[in-house]
């Protein structure tokens, strides 16, 4: 029986709902606007899944309390689980560095975490490159290497794990500057390595920075093709959405568009 540390990041992904680019720092403001948590239900889709995959009793979950892991435990239909940790009302980083230590402490030989590169920061900083994790996607932004392409293929991976069918690799942990990146800045910056279960097609691999000089090339001929396509069919609806390379075509098409948004 693997022994496995499952949280949850509540708030992950809210901000990018109202189109606030991220939620680190700006809950309230997300919450102010409308947005509704959608973490749990990306936790309960990885979940669901396991449990079709492999039988119950393959997996003992440490887990947290309420909402960071153990409602979506229960909701999914797992009994197996032991809760290590209660946080706080309105959870932080801090809860979750906690939970980490607390599952490690207890045995964890794999933490699954549902949650963005924030999220992903936070776990890294207890385990280092010691104790691998696996990432559910539910956040913004995932520039890290530890999640899988999406909740099901997570679930895939996780139960090739519980089958010892993949060796771990180390990979890049990294976190976009929310700050800048909501006034048009993009800074990724690498913040530590972890361990990781590897299947090569399941992954998201980190991302990677391109050299200046090349990328201004590439740019230039993506926004070429665009204009060309835009040209050629004058009844087509394009829409553009974010990114440095979409803002770079929008302004070779002479349109005041955002890095941010649509």
């Amino acid at each position: 029986m693997k022994v496995i540390g499952f949280l949850v990041n509540p708030i992950a992904g809210m901000g990018g709902r109202v189109g606030l680019k991220g939620t680190d720092g700006v809950v309230d403001r997300a919450i102010e606007l409308g947005a509704e948590p959608i973490a749990r239900a990306k936790a309960e889709e990885m979940l669901g899944h396991f449990k079709e995959l492999v039988e119950e009793n393959a997996v003992r979950w440490l887990t947290c309390a309420g909402t960071m892991g153990e409602d979506p435990l229960k909701s999914s239909g797992y009994d197996n689980i032991e809760i290590l940790y209660e946080p706080e009302p309105a959870t932080s980083g801090e809860d979750t560095k906690a939970a980490v230590r607390a599952f490690i402490e207890k045995g964890a030989e794999l933490i699954v975490f549902c949650g963005g590169d924030g999220t992903a920061r936070d776990i890294c900083s207890v385990t280092g490159s010691e104790t691998p994790i696996l990432g559910i996607p539910s956040g913004v932004k995932m520039y890290s290497g530890v999640f899988g392409v999406t909740p099901v293929k997570t679930a895939e991976i996780l139960r090739d794990h519980v089958e010892d069918r993949l060796t771990m690799t180390e990979v890049e942990i990294l976190d976009l500057d929310e700050d800048k990146y909501r006034d048009g800045e993009w800074s990724v910056r690498l913040y530590a390595t972890a361990r990781t279960p590897f299947e090569s097609t399941l992954i998201q691999h980190a991302k990677v920075m391109i050299e200046e000089a090349a990328e201004d090339v590439i740019r230039e001929e993506i926004a070429e093709y665009i204009v060309e396509e835009v040209n050629e069919n004058p009844g087509t609806l394009f829409l553009l959405g974010p990114g440095s390379t979409v803002e770079f075509v929008g302004k070779e098409m002479k349109i005041d568009k955002t890095l941010l948004g649509i």
